[in-house]
């Protein structure tokens, strides 16, 4: 219910009858006078109620005097402003009104001398009358008290009173009066129930009722009737908590615009709860409530001083905060952080610690109060949780030592750190968006390199003094540089600003003599007084915008002499207003530029774009050039364009000057395929006897289609009489009985035939019996060649956890240690040796590892000299050789642990190599004797094979495939010796310590000879590393032969070695300027080959495949690379064609899995070796040094399919990764057509791959892969 009533008996009324600070609450009804208490009591009387009434107090006579100022200016302008004054400080002289204050009289401290007498309300009125007490009056027409949502009673309705809403109309409040500090925050103990608080009923207001007057005077009313609502159902159980109540008022109040409710704040236990152990206060700080009223009234100042009772102050050396609190604002901080104030008294506090408060979000001193020389401060710890660092948070804490900030910070208030001269912060969280006034002000030890993209502002004095601060750029979001922002900050050395820039305050960049800006922003309108002063390092600056910013004579004021402003030709404004004391002289500005739409290029391709500029005459027409996708396209700032891999990407061009962009769609794609007719086609026997009773029973015909680089190389083959001879469909037939034949192949395109005569007979002699006369018996003796040697393998079982990606797990000691037993007890392992494998096992997805072998599993491993170990993840493989785990034995102590995390922050070349393929940080941890992390830094001279589990793109070769080592993430060294292994599907490379290492591409070109060839991958493989090069740049011509000079090459660069350490030859017929010289000097000096007489090498002369074979097993064993004995011996069917001093050679290479038959179980050792087998071999030897081991699919010397398992090819069916493949007697995948098997027909896909339940020709194929007839 409201009242009208004159203002200042409003306000002695409300002081009297309306607030109390009793546990009981009474509330006296005002009577018709307006004077009494009830009805029944119309006075107060003292000596029964205890009522005194407030006496307003008198003004504050107390003057200011120098003692009541502190020295921090709050006036916007700088110590030095009358120095060098700026846009919104020329000439500012500074007065005592520009520095803070700091006195007691300010604070509400007044004495008796400055005249101040305080309101001082009177004893809350307690009486109640005996009338009022007991029954109501039923006759007295007043209305039963009623109770509220909260529990509180109600004051009674007269409904008769003036301004009534019934009676008057809606009432406008227009504003409240102010509630007592004692109402507005309550602390009460738990268990307070709600009726236990002072939530007044009646509140003071000013407001009109609302009418036809257009402009109502607002009066003075009281509102009766009101109940509150907390924020959250009020429990009186509750040890600790807050809460937050608002008004309800009564029907027909309405409020003003930006009217609010006024609150009420109640504490249940209090806020704040300390205790001093150990030199460290600890504070419980749940609710900040509205920071305190002053700095002598504060929870955290009643909370501290409570306890440190009993205590001394000195000793504390740290405080520390914890609670649920979300900030620390007002009077709570800035007591706080006074306290470290060198006058505090604190003598030990050093340190403040908010690492406890998780959700704390925002610290701040918004008193408008600040101490100067806060030296005490020392050590800070920040929660995560803080987004803002406010005002003069820690202003003038000259001694913090603070490295970084929460990550999650957005904004850094005005004089945050301001003279924090000890704080090193090299970065600033990346969400950063505000920098307040001077928040870094003289902060020389910061050394930021760069700004947060998203900064939106960044205000007055923000850098000044900033000495240490290197930046290159800023924000390109910033619209304005304000004044002074990074005066004197002289590391700073920017090139050029943000386009949207429009203003730069006065002394923005003053002295700061790093810049060497060359253009202005074309949006800039204003630069301020002495912007630039002192900026020596200007020497050109183009003026973008056509109409001339303001500037003043002081501007660009002490920069260097020859200083040239380039200004834009028809600008205007440029000849006065300061521009016309200044060195201008006109350019004409870029209006467009353009590119060609498109550019097609092929991979290794390049090619160069060309900026047209409109006009043609342009003054500056220099281009910054950028790629849309570098791993398809990469662009130099020349406009070179080079194609890196198939795909599109998009170049763009943006001109320096007036920042007009073009651009131009490059697409890189494999050139299309040139359709080579067949001419002609021939066989390597124009006729042929076989027998049927003794060998020859079987020989293969080879076809030849020519040219060697026709499309289409298909052939089919036909015999005249199968009853006599018959010829499958690789050009092998077969003697079946007496007779002649005639074999025809033919060529798919063209129908180009070749023949070939079999004769086939039966020699009946009976093998020619005895002669007579004695006979001589000479029995000979073949050594048997050597056996395969492989280390019969243990492999365990390793049960892995995953969490985060990342998988974890510990090897079985009793299982190794079963295992080698196991192990040893094959015949194999007394002179192969044994090999350990453990192979991770999870159904879950990861990619990473951190396996610990523990060190009794370790030093069984190299007691039982396995020669090698393997860990098999599936993400990265690694093989250990005993000298590496011997090398860890000894670098090690205790266990160790094999990790391999993911890197994603590869830079630099590193990235450029690698782009999104996978990337590992390997390492070999263990424990030091000195209880500290350690890392094994190399195996000696051991070995460690690494593989990166990684599945080629469509577009990528194979053999251009590499393994990257990285030390620091930057740089990029491809390994040579690294490939692509197509059975493990692993990038592999053998390695002698371990780092980053990651999967690369470096393509070859695009031959157009090699598409279709069978050593294409090997091909790309060698052109890759650069061992081999092409006849042209788009010809490789594989079937062309290998010359002596050529294949040494290879070899050298391959090893690696130093041309320029081999400057002369000892042979006549090689020129020291030949590309090959120092290379057959290398090869001769290291005994890998010989002259072909005294002072001959015979650079040019081709090699034999036999001499192949005898050069590489020199080769291995002159660099100390042991061939292993992969595969069974072959006896070639031409083995008495093979030199007599090369048949070791021959037969090493071949067991090696370097080289083999071409076919026909032929080796064909004095067949000329073509560049295509050469490319074919040095891949092989390479493959073969990384994993000796290596067993699976392979490739003959005719680029035939085989798999080898045991050490020799499969024959017949075998099923691999769930396909099945078909090996002939020879072991020879079938590939490419159909083939009948065992009375029925299979058709098999070019990669060799079985068809099964699909149609194929017009046939029906069943599940099993047979057709149906």
């Amino acid at each position: 219910m409201l009242r009208t009533r004159k203002r200042i008996g409003a306000a002695l009324l409300a002081a009297g009858l309306v607030f109390s600070q009793l546990g009981a609450t009474a509330y006296a009804v005002e009577s018709p006078a307006g004077t009494g208490l009830c009805e029944h009591h119309t006075a107060h009387d003292a000596a029964v109620c205890g009522y005194v009434e407030a006496i307003p107090g008198r003004d504050c006579e107390h003057e200011h005097t120098p003692e009541c100022y502190t020295d921090e200016l709050i006036c916007g302008m700088d110590e030095d402003a009358e120095q060098t004054a700026t846009d919104s400080d020329a000439g500012h002289t500074h007065g005592q009104a520009c520095y803070a204050l700091d006195c007691s009289h300010e604070r509400g401290e007044h004495t008796t001398d400055c005249g101040y007498i305080e309101a001082v309300p009177g004893t809350p009125c307690g009486y109640v009358c005996e009338v009022c007490a007991g029954e109501p009056d039923k006759d007295s027409g007043k209305e039963e008290p009623t109770i509220s949502g909260n529990g509180l009673t109600a004051p009674e309705k007269t409904g008769t009173e003036t301004g009534e809403p019934g009676d008057t109309g809606t009432i406008t409040v227009t504003a409240f009066d102010g509630i007592p500090d004692a109402v507005k925050q309550q602390t009460v103990p738990a268990g307070t129930t709600l009726d236990g608080l002072t939530l007044p009923a009646t509140l003071g207001a000013s407001g009109y009722v609302v009418s036809d007057d257009t402009d109502p005077e607002p009066e003075a009313i009281t509102i009766t009737g009101v109940t509150w609502e907390p924020d959250s159902p009020w429990d009186d159980t509750a040890e600790q908590g807050g809460y937050l109540f608002t008004p309800v008022l009564p029907a027909g109040y309405t409020l003003a615009d930006g009217v609010e409710l006024p609150e009420i704040d109640v504490l249940i236990g209090g806020a704040v709860t300390l205790a001093l152990q150990g030199g460290v206060l600890t504070v419980t700080f749940d609710r900040n409530g509205t920071g305190g009223t002053d700095e002598d009234n504060n929870e955290m100042k009643t909370a501290i001083e409570t306890a440190l009772s009993g205590d001394d102050k000195a000793d504390v050396a740290t405080i520390k905060l914890t609670g649920s609190a979300a900030e620390v604002t007002g009077y709570n901080w800035q007591y706080l952080i006074d306290l470290y104030n060198e006058s505090s008294g604190w003598n030990s506090l050093t340190a403040l610690d908010l690492s406890g408060m998780t959700n704390l979000t925002t610290v701040k001193n918004d008193t408008g109060m600040v101490k100067s020389q806060q030296t005490k401060l020392q050590t800070l710890t920040l929660p995560d949780s803080v987004t803002q660092i406010g005002d003069s948070a820690f202003n003038n804490c000259k001694n913090l030592k603070l490295t970084e900030l929460p990550g999650g910070v957005t904004q850094i208030g005005d004089f945050a750190f301001r003279g924090c001269t000890g704080i090193t912060l090299t970065e600033l969280p990346d969400g950063v968006t505000q920098i307040g006034n001077s928040a870094f002000s003289s902060c020389t030890g910061i050394t930021l390199t760069e700004l947060p993209g998203g900064l939106e502002q960044i205000k007055p004095s923000a850098f000044r003094g900033c000495t240490g601060i290197t930046l290159t750029e800023l924000p390109g979001g910033l619209e304005q540089i304000e004044p002074s922002a990074f005066y004197g900050c002289m590391g700073i050395t920017l090139t050029e600003l943000p386009d949207g820039v429009t203003q730069i305050g006065g002394s923005a960049f003053a002295h700061c003599t790093g810049i060497t800006l060359t253009e202005l922003p074309g949006g800039v309108e204003q630069i301020g007084d002495f912007a630039f002063y002192g900026c020596t390092g200007l020497d050109k600056i183009i003026m973008e915008p056509t109409t001339a910013p303001t500037i003043n004579d002081s501007t660009f004021e002490n920069t260097s002499t020859g200083l040239t402003f380039y200004v834009p030709k028809g600008g205007t404004g440029y000849d006065s207003g300061g521009w016309e004391n200044l060195n201008t002289v006109e350019y004409s500005p870029v209006t467009s530029i353009s590119l060609p739409a498109t550019l097609e290029l092929r991979p290794n391709g390049s090619g160069t774009l060309t900026t047209t500029f409109i006009p043609s005459d342009a003054t500056f027409k220099e281009v910054i050039w950028e790629s849309s996708d570098t791993n398809i396209v990469a662009v130099d700032q020349d406009g070179n364009v080079t194609a890196v891999s198939n795909g599109t990407a998009t170049i763009t061009a943006t001109s320096r000057q007036g920042r007009k962009t073009a651009t131009c769609t490059v697409t890189v794609k494999d050139a299309p395929p040139v359709t080579i007719p067949v001419i002609g086609v021939t066989l390597n026997h124009s006729a042929y006897t076989l027998h049927t009773d003794k060998d020859p029973r079987s020989f293969q015909l080879i076809a030849t289609v020519e040219p060697s680089n026709a499309s289409n190389k298909a052939v089919s083959w036909q015999s005249s009489d199968t009853g006599i001879a018959t010829v499958d469909a690789s050009g092998n037939v077969t003697a079946v009985k007496e007779g002649t034949a005639t074999i025809t192949v033919a060529t798919t395109d063209g129908s180009k035939t070749a023949t070939c005569t079999v004769t086939v007979k039966t020699d009946s002699s009976g093998g020619g019996g005895n002669s007579g006369g004695g006979s001589s018996h000479y029995i000979t003796t073949t050594p048997e060649p050597p056996k395969p040697n492989h280390p019969v393998l243990a492999v365990i079982e390793l049960p892995v956890s995953v969490g985060n990606g990342t998988a974890t797990g510990k090897p079985d000691d009793g299982r190794t240690a079963a295992a080698i037993a196991e192990a040893g007890k094959d015949a194999k392992a007394k002179t192969n040796g044994i090999a350990v494998q453990y192979d991770a096992k999870t159904s879950l997805t990861y990619d990473g590892f951190s396996i610990v072998i523990q060190r009794a599993t370790l030093d069984r491993l190299i007691a039982a000299k396995v020669q090698y170990v393997i860990l098999n993840t599936g993400v990265v493989d690694i093989t250990f050789d005993l000298a590496a785990l011997q090398e860890i034995q000894k670098q090690a102590t205790g266990d160790i642990t094999l990790t391999a995390v993911r890197e994603t922050g590869l830079a630099g070349d590193a990235l450029a190599a690698v782009g999104s393929r996978p990337a590992y940080r390997l390492t070999v941890n263990y424990t030091g004797a000195d209880g500290k992390a350690a890392t094994v830094q190399s195996f000696g001279a051991g070995r460690v094979t690494v593989g990166l589990a990684y599945k080629p793109a469509a577009t990528e070769q194979t053999g251009g495939l590499y393994l990257v080592y990285s030390a620091d993430g930057k740089g990029a060294e491809w390994l040579y010796q690294s490939s692509y292994d197509r059975n493990s599907g692993n990038v592999i490379g053998s390695v002698g310590h371990f780092s980053v290492y990651a999967v690369g591409h470096r393509p070859a070109p695009a031959f157009t000879d090699t598409v279709n060839h069978w050593a294409k991958a090997d091909i790309d493989f060698v052109v890759s590393r650069g061992l081999l090069a092409g006849t042209d740049d788009a010809t490789f011509t594989p079937d062309g032969t290998t010359t002596r000079g050529m294949f040494v090459v290879a070899l050298g660069r391959l090893a690696g070695i130093d041309p320029a350490a081999y400057p002369s030859s000892r042979f006549n017929d090689v020129a020291t300027t030949a590309y090959y010289a120092p290379y057959v000097e290398w090869a001769a000096s290291k005994g890998i080959v010989s002259g072909t007489g005294d002072k001959t090498f015979s650079p040019d002369a081709t090699i034999t495949r036999e001499q192949m074979a005898a050069i590489m097993q020199r080769y291995a064993d002159k660099l100390g690379y042991t061939l292993p004995v992969a595969r069974e011996a072959e006896i070639f069917a031409d083995e008495g064609q093979i030199t007599s001093g090369m048949k070791k050679a021959v037969q090493a290479i071949q067991q090696a899995g370097i080289m083999s038959g071409k076919g026909n179980n032929r080796f064909g050792p004095k067949d000329t070796a073509t560049r295509a087998e050469a490319a074919t071999v040095l891949r092989r030897f390479v493959e073969i040094v990384i994993d000796p081991a290596a067993g699976g699919w392979g490739q003959n010397d005719a680029g035939k399919w085989l798999y080898y398992e045991n050490n020799k090819p499969m024959t017949g069916w075998k099923q691999i990764d769930g396909t099945w493949y078909y090996f002939d007697a020879a072991g020879l995948m079938q590939a490419g057509g159909w083939q009948e098997i065992s009375g029925k027909w299979y058709y098999f896909y070019p990669d060799g791959a079985m068809a099964a339940n699909t149609k194929i020709d017009g046939y029906e194929i069943d599940p099993d892969g047979a057709r149906k007839e």
